[in-house]
């Protein structure tokens, strides 16, 4: 996936009421275009002394090497019982409205494809859950990373640079997930979530032939 979703119409009330959660503070960063290096204070959803809304900065630890920008912004299911042995009982769920990526598309007579953005949804609602694993630092900031999957098939197409994907989820496995339910339960072919993706860049698109 890319490093960026869209939670500014995300319904706080809303999530609490579906997920049992509840939320004390206020503040979060809400936003149509979340940056993962901006490392914002985003709303999450965890268990940690009760289910609750808090905020959580995106970036699983607290020091960001920077030869290594990226690390721990996302992280592979695969690797669960093994490198993020430490942390994957430490569940929680961001909920966002759809998250962005780039399809690349061969443009006749172009070495170079266009990079043609897209946003990601659930197939009929306003809102899903990327799930989580978060760690507490020692200034009591919580640092999350989104965990990823094995792409499905329409993301095999979206984001057909790296056929990842971060692990989607309605309510319902959002709670299994919170539950502390086996990883396994959420990886790619177990699961395959109704995702869309709507096209927001169409103008980058090669006119159809007419023969």
């Amino acid at each position: 996936m890319c490093y960026s979703f869209n939670n500014k119409k995300v319904d706080l009330k809303k999530i609490a009421e579906e997920l049992d959660a509840e939320n004390y503070e206020s503040g979060y960063v809400q936003e149509e275009t979340i940056s993962a290096f901006t490392r914002p204070a985003m709303p999450i959803v965890l268990e940690h002394n009760g289910r609750k809304i808090t905020h959580g900065t995106w970036g699983l630890y607290s020091e960001i090497p920077k030869d290594k920008p990226a690390k721990g912004l996302n992280l592979t299911a695969e690797k669960t019982h093994t490198f993020y042995k430490k942390f994957e009982h430490n569940r929680c769920v961001v909920p966002i409205s759809g998250f962005y990526d780039f399809q690349h598309v061969a443009i006749p007579g172009k070495k170079t494809p266009a990079k043609v953005k897209h946003e990601v949804l659930w197939k009929g609602v306003d809102h899903l859950y990327l799930a989580g694993f978060y760690d507490v630092w020692e200034n009591n900031e919580i640092g999350v990373g989104i965990v990823t999957t094995a792409a499905n098939e329409l993301m095999s197409v979206v984001h057909n640079s790296k056929l990842r994907m971060p692990i989607c989820m309605d309510a319902r496995m959002a709670d299994l997930f919170l539950k502390d339910e086996p990883i396994e339960e959420f990886v790619f072919p177990a699961y395959d979530p109704a995702l869309v993706a709507v096209n927001l860049e169409p103008h980058k698109l090669p006119p159809p032939s007419l023969f």
